[in-house]
C-alpha cells in the first residue's frame, strides 16, 4: 500500500508538471520537447527514490521493534485495564463467539477457550502488538509525507533546472543546437509566408506591367 501510494503521487505530479511545462513552452517546440523529456526522466528518478525510501522504512520496522513514543505505554496500559472484563466475557457461561474490546472492535474468541493456561499471555501479546502497530502506522505516514514534501521541494527549486540544462547540453539529447531548428508549426508558417511573398511580388510585377501599358497607351 505505501509503495502504491507514492507511485500514485508521482504519477499525479508528472501530469501537473507536464501540463505546466506545456503551458509555458508551447510556442518553443524544441525547448518543449527537451524540457518534457527532462521532466519525465526526473520524475522517474524521484519515484524510484520514494519507493526505495518506503522499502527501507518497512525494512527498519521489520528488523527492530522500537519506539520512544509515550503513546505506546498509554494505549498499552489502557487496553490492559480492560483485561479482567474481557476475560470474564470470554469465560462466561454464555460462551460468545465474539467479544467487543473498546478501541479494537469485535474479537473472535472461540479458539481462546482451548488454551485457558495462556489466555492472559495471549491477551498481553496482542495488546502490545495493537499498541505498537499504531506507532508504526503513524511513523510510516509521517516519514513518507516528509520525504515526499522534501522531494517535491527539491524538484521545483533545484533538480528540474539542472535536469533540463543537462538534457539540452547532452549530445544524446540533441544538444543545445536543436533549439535553433524550426519547429513544424514555425516551418509551416514560414512556408506560407514565403508563398505569400511570391504572390505579392507577382502581383506587384503584374500591376507594374499594367501601369506601364496604360502609360504607353496614353503617350501614344
Amino acid at each position: 500500500m505505501p509503495i502504491g501510494f507514492v507511485e500514485k503521487v508521482w504519477n499525479y505530479l508528472e501530469d501537473v508538471l507536464i501540463s505546466c511545462i506545456t503551458g509555458h513552452c508551447e510556442n518553443y517546440y524544441q525547448l518543449l520537447i527537451s524540457t518534457k523529456r527532462a521532466a519525465k526522466v526526473l520524475i522517474d528518478k524521484k519515484k524510484q527514490q520514494s519507493i526505495n525510501h518506503v522499502l527501507e522504512a518497512i525494512d527498519m520496522e521489520m528488523y527492530t521493534d522500537y519506539t520512544c513514543d509515550v503513546e505506546f505505554s498509554q494505549e498499552y496500559n489502557r487496553l490492559m485495564s480492560l483485561q479482567a472484563e474481557f476475560m470474564n466475557e470470554v469465560l462466561s457461561e454464555d460462551m460468545p463467539s465474539r467479544v467487543t474490546l473498546d478501541g479494537v472492535g469485535k474479537v473472535d474468541v472461540n479458539h481462546l477457550r482451548q488454551y485457558p493456561s495462556v489466555i492472559n499471555q495471549a491477551f498481553d501479546l496482542k495488546v502490545r502488538m495493537i499498541s505498537y502497530w499504531e506507532i508504526v502506522r503513524k511513523r510510516l505516514i509521517d516519514s513518507i509525507a516528509l520525504h515526499l514534501m522534501l522531494s517535491i521541494q527539491n524538484l521545483v527549486n533545484n533538480d528540474l533546472e539542472k535536469e533540463i540544462v543537462r538534457d539540452l547540453l547532452s549530445p544524446t539529447g540533441g544538444g543545445i543546437e536543436r533549439l535553433l531548428e524550426e519547429s513544424p508549426s514555425i516551418s509551416g508558417k514560414r512556408e506560407k509566408l514565403q508563398t505569400s511573398l511570391r504572390v505579392l511580388r507577382q502581383s506587384r510585377d503584374t500591376v507594374g506591367h499594367i501601369i506601364d501599358s496604360i502609360g504607353s497607351y496614353t503617350d501614344f
